[in-house]
């Protein structure tokens, strides 16, 4: 049955599931923000859940809110996102006569006698039985049975010489990846002579698995990594994701806290030539000089609207790279969240750069082009 709609132009439709995934959720946001929004909510999340908050930190939550962000703050992904919640089917409302009528509890005093009756008769002999068990003597404890080794059960000290599995190169087969937990990831082999498990080594946080099953007996998932490595886990030590996943997490959480305006990430050279950096955009940045042998001869942050002088740079052609995103990890050299790179189309001699505006406003010569994060984060081509 159609409802009128509160502007008295028709019927009201159902509303639509905006939201399948939960990802504005996440970020507290509403399906309407826009983008500045979404980026102000995840910094706000960020300084909350990141791992290297003392007080508040959790690792889980913060990859959760970054998967979120990571969605919305791409236009493509988030155009798709919002296609398919358009397209998700809302579940049909419960119609008035399905639903049963409401019925009043039967009252104590309304029981029957009877009823009444054979409560105490049950009362009576559950007293008895008591006083029977507590005057007889103790029977003799049986002996416990050995049981099979389970890792659900409080497993024993895995063999710490054994050997350490690698994060995983990309294969494209990858369904899930191993969360860090404080302790060693026991990657667990299976000892078919005693119905049982035994380690057989550990797993590096964040490496890239392919799930094959679930053994729902003892909480294992049997996993195979990418270099051929089989076994068991705990399927609680691990989450949903591919490679590229489980680098952006590993990233997140080796962040460290954020570098201050201007500071150097990475310098390899020194001379006598400064530049002047600007940042002109509403996100943080970081500017590297990249010569002509592939070399990152600096590398420098710059916070939103910031402006840095780098000093003891040698005086050569270079080809500026820069990226945008949130929250910079020292570990892999670029942002760990919502990042875009670009390179420069030419070599420029320093003494021309400088100032050195980001993002560039390109009228007579090539705008920049797009470059892979990958690329990005290579210190050396």
């Amino acid at each position: 049955m159609c409802h009128k709609a509160a502007n008295g132009f028709g019927p009201m439709m159902r509303p639509m599931n905006d939201d399948p995934a939960g990802f504005y959720a996440r970020l507290g946001v509403e399906p309407s923000a826009t983008p500045e929004t979404i980026t102000a909510a995840f910094r706000r999340k960020a300084r909350v859940f990141h791992p290297d908050v003392a007080a508040t930190g959790n690792a889980e939550a913060f990859m959760r809110v970054k998967e979120a962000y990571d969605v919305l703050d791409d236009a493509e992904r988030r155009a798709a996102y919002d296609r398919s919640a358009r397209a998700a089917p809302m579940p049909e409302p419960i119609a008035a006569s399905t639903v049963p009528p409401a019925t009043r509890p039967p009252r104590l005093y309304n029981l029957p006698v009877a009823l009444w009756a054979g409560v105490g008769g049950l009362f009576c002999l559950a007293s008895i039985m008591t006083v029977v068990t507590l005057t007889r003597a103790p029977s003799p404890q049986r002996p416990a049975v050995a049981r099979a080794f389970a890792p659900s059960v409080a497993p024993a000290e895995p063999d710490r010489t054994a050997p350490m599995q690698a994060a995983t190169s990309s294969t494209g087969t990858a369904t899930h990846y191993v969360l860090p937990a404080g302790d060693a990831t026991v990657l667990w082999r299976r000892d078919a002579e005693h119905d049982g498990y035994v380690p057989g080594g550990h797993l590096a946080d964040f490496t890239a698995v392919q799930a094959l099953r679930l053994v729902p007996r003892h909480g294992l998932v049997e996993i195979v990594t990418a270099d051929g490595a089989s076994g068991f886990v705990d399927a609680a030590r691990l989450t949903s994701g591919d490679e590229f996943e489980a680098h952006r997490s590993y990233c997140t959480y080796n962040a460290g806290p954020p570098p201050e305006n201007g500071a150097v990430i990475e310098r390899h050279g020194s001379g006598e030539s400064q530049l002047r950096i600007d940042n002109r955009g509403s996100q943080p940045t970081v500017v590297k000089l990249r010569d002509a042998t592939g070399l990152v001869a600096v590398s420098v942050f710059l916070a939103p609207g910031g402006t840095a002088m780098v000093s003891d740079l040698p005086d050569a052609s270079y080809r500026p790279e820069f990226a945008v995103g949130e929250l910079w990890s020292r570990a892999c050299h670029g942002f760990a969240a919502g990042m875009r790179a670009e390179r420069f189309a030419d070599f420029v001699p320093l003494s021309t750069l400088s100032p050195l505006a980001v993002p560039p406003a390109f009228t007579a010569v090539a705008p920049p082009q797009d470059i892979p994060d990958a690329a990005f984060e290579r210190e050396q081509e």
